[in-house]
């Protein structure tokens, strides 16, 4: 005949043996062990991101430049102070670079000569005191690639050819595409050239009258 309950030994047989991890172990003496408690996770620490400026960013602006985008008359005293460092700008040192390079081919300074003809239509205001010398340049530039004057230095006639490349081009310390204020750096440009070759115009001009 069985006996209705397990013997001392199957008790502690059965206090050795662990389950598959649903129910706590049983010890000799019939209780469960205390359960630990889990380790409290500590909170993460939160580090500022640092934003890392974007690549391509537009280059600072002078103070004169954006006052370029105030009310009009700001923009006009602006863009007067911004145009007199243009002579010494690095728009004006392409056009002179530029060119040195056109003075042995006579198609390129017709060309030149014939857009800055093209281009007194859109000339008022600034350029209402020089415009009869910037006209007289444009003849000078003519007579040269056609060979009818040489009477004039290489350093000199590529300081003038340098103030009609800047005056045709539509991208230089003022942009031409600013209603009203875009030619005044080209006037102030133009000036200078007249200015530093007013010698050889004056020269250039009694050949003229010679003719």
């Amino acid at each position: 005949m069985l006996p209705d309950v397990a013997g001392p030994a199957s008790v502690l047989a059965i206090g050795t043996v662990m389950d598959d991890g649903l129910e706590d172990p049983v010890t000799e003496t019939g209780s469960s062990p205390a359960r630990r408690a889990p380790a409290k996770k500590s909170a993460a620490k939160s580090t500022a991101v640092k934003k890392k400026p974007a690549q391509g960013s537009a280059p600072k602006k002078s103070g004169a430049q954006k006052s370029l985008a105030s009310p009009k008359g700001s923009r006009i005293g602006a863009a007067r102070e911004l145009a007199r460092s243009a002579p010494m700008s690095k728009y004006f040192a392409k056009s002179r670079a530029r060119a040195r390079k056109m003075l042995d081919d006579p198609e390129a300074l017709k060309r030149v000569a014939e857009e800055s003809h093209r281009s007194e239509a859109s000339m008022s205001g600034p350029f209402d005191s020089v415009m009869d010398d910037f006209r007289a340049l444009v003849r000078l530039v003519v007579a040269y690639a056609r060979g009818n004057y040489r009477d004039i230095p290489p350093d000199a006639l590529a300081l003038v050819v340098a103030g009609l490349l800047y005056v045709v081009s539509p991208i230089d310390l003022i942009p031409d595409s600013i209603p009203g204020i875009g030619i005044v750096d080209d006037a102030v440009v133009v000036g200078w050239v007249i200015k530093t070759v007013r010698e050889e115009l004056d020269a250039f001009r009694a050949w003229e009258v010679g003719q």
